[in-house]
């Protein structure tokens, strides 16, 4: 019987070539996706960001979740606005929830490199290709949406690139089955599309002078605007404030039949900075009172790795 011919070295060629086919596959749906969203009317990158009724309202994103099957629909939620420390705040809970055991989804604005850190599970980033798979779930409902007449939603029917950013965040963590989604607020937060949500928690950190073309030239009416995301009968957990904005949060949580837990009035806490800066001896420490509707907590001595007070 003569010899068989050799194989091995073909195979490996054409292993080779499928596998390299596959990469510049994913590559081109991810580029297509990326061109898709950035063709949209994109807000982060207008210096005179429209912040108005007639400009900006939540219709046309209940609109677009209600097409795709309502993502969100009893997914738990925490919904986080603010003028500094959102970003933070949003993963400091993250990192909290998912410590405790839960799997969570984060959705932060705007990206460090890529978009996909946008929408985080467990603190890993979306994948290209989900990526990609969740935008062709999308391009066929935005294209018919891109047609509606305006008189049908009283603007502009074509959704932003927020929106679809926040709707992305939503179908991934529908998709990931996460336990509980914390939704960084964009902008303001009555307005931003991530406000169609309904949360078991909402947080405002803190409210300073902060886009006022957009939000209001007081800290009054740029705490009305954060006050927003208050739903009713949804808890409100509230950072320092100053006077002015905290009556304006309080009066709307009245409003709305809230709890609402403030720093300073229904916890507080204590912070000691490391004893020195070398290895090993970094952490600082945090003693933590307070009354919360689960009852009295304290927490004393507990280990910090991130430096400062927050």
């Amino acid at each position: 019987m003569g010899a068989m011919p050799p194989t091995g070295p073909p195979q490996d060629a054409e292993t080779r070539k499928q596998a390299s086919d596959c990469v510049v596959n994913k590559q081109s749906r991810r580029a297509a996706a990326i061109d898709f969203l950035l063709g949209r009317i994109n807000y982060e990158q207008v210096p005179m960001l429209p912040y108005a009724q007639r400009h900006l309202k939540l219709d046309r994103m209940r609109q677009l979740l209600t097409r795709l099957g309502n993502p969100d629909a009893g997914l738990p939620i925490i919904h986080v606005a603010g003028t500094k420390g959102k970003g933070s705040t949003s993963a400091l809970l993250a990192g909290i929830l998912q410590a405790a055991g839960y799997q969570t989804g984060l959705f932060s604005s705007p990206h460090l490199e890529r978009i996909e850190q946008r929408f985080a599970v467990n603190g890993q980033a979306m994948l290209p290709e989900q990526l990609a798979q969740l935008v062709d779930r999308l391009r066929p409902i935005v294209r018919t949406m891109d047609q509606l007449p305006p008189s049908q939603t009283d603007l502009s029917p074509s959704p932003t690139y927020f929106e679809l950013t926040t709707a992305l965040a939503l179908m991934h963590f529908a998709q990931c089955q996460v336990d509980v989604a914390i939704l960084e607020v964009g902008l303001g937060g009555r307005l931003d599309s991530t406000n169609v949500c309904l949360p078991v928690v909402t947080v405002i950190t803190s409210i300073s002078l902060d886009h006022t073309r957009q939000l209001g030239n007081t800290l009054k009416e740029i705490a009305l605007e954060k006050a927003g995301i208050i739903k009713p009968g949804v808890p409100l957990l509230c950072g320092h404030l100053e006077s002015d904005p905290d009556q304006v949060i309080a009066a709307v949580a009245r409003q709305q039949g809230c709890r609402r837990i403030a720093a300073g009035e229904n916890f507080c806490c204590e912070y000691r900075p490391p004893r020195s800066l070398r290895p090993g001896d970094r952490q600082g420490r945090l003693d933590f009172r307070g009354d919360l509707p689960g009852g009295p907590l304290q927490l004393i001595d507990v280990p910090l790795r991130l430096l400062g007070k927050h």
